[in-house]
C-alpha cells in the first residue's frame, strides 16, 4: 500500500509538470532576416527585405530581424518574445546587439524586441512609437508590406547606417501636446 501512495504522489507530481509548461514552443532560430510563416508579406517586399537587412548587418555588425507568426496562443507577449530571442541568440555574442520586429497575424499583436546592447539606440518609448505610428495603423489599414517596410525603415534609420552616424537623420519625436 505504501508503495501505491508514493507510485501515485510521483504520478500526481509529474502531471501537474506537464500541465504547467503547455506554453507554446519557440520555433527553431531562423535562417534568414525575415521569417514570415503565415503569407503576411509578399515575396518581393520579402525578399527586399531580406537583401537589406542582411546588408545593414554586414555594414554595421547589428543584427535586425523580422518574424511574422500566427499567435503566441494562451503565452503572454512578452514572454514569447523574450524567450525567442534569447532562444535564437539574436546580436553578437558578448554585445546582444539585435532586435526582432515581430507580429502575430491572428492575434493582431506586434512588438519590437531589444538586446541589452542596442537599448541605448532603441529604448522601450521608441519602440513603441514606431510600432503605434508606422506597423500599426498600416496593418490595420491592410498594407501589410507597408506596415514591415515602414517598422525596418524606422529602426535602421534610428540604429544609423552602420558607422556611426544616423542613414537619414534621427527620427524626429511626435510633437508633445500640451
Amino acid at each position: 500500500m505504501r508503495h501505491l501512495v508514493v507510485w501515485l504522489l510521483a504520478a500526481l507530481l509529474l502531471t501537474a509538470g506537464v500541465g504547467a509548461s503547455a506554453a507554446p514552443d519557440i520555433p527553431p532560430a531562423p535562417t534568414t532576416w525575415v521569417t514570415d510563416t503565415v503569407g503576411f508579406l509578399s515575396e518581393p517586399t520579402r525578399q527586399n527585405l531580406n537583401s537589406r537587412l542582411e546588408a545593414y548587418e554586414h555594414a554595421s555588425g547589428h543584427q535586425v530581424l523580422v518574424w511574422v507568426g500566427k499567435t503566441t496562443a494562451e503565452t503572454p507577449l512578452e514572454e514569447w518574445t523574450v524567450r525567442a530571442i534569447a532562444a535564437w541568440k539574436v546580436g553578437r555574442k558578448g554585445l546582444d546587439d539585435g532586435l526582432v520586429l515581430f507580429i502575430f497575424a491572428d492575434d493582431h499583436r506586434a512588438r519590437i524586441e531589444v538586446g541589452y546592447g542596442l537599448e541605448a539606440q532603441i529604448p522601450d518609448a521608441t519602440a513603441s512609437r514606431i510600432l503605434r505610428e508606422t506597423v500599426i495603423p498600416r496593418i490595420q489599414a491592410g498594407n501589410h508590406d507597408g506596415a514591415v517596410t515602414g517598422g525596418v525603415d524606422r529602426l535602421l534609420t534610428t540604429l544609423g547606417a552602420g558607422d556611426g552616424s544616423p542613414a537619414n537623420g534621427p527620427v524626429p519625436s511626435p510633437p508633445r501636446r500640451r
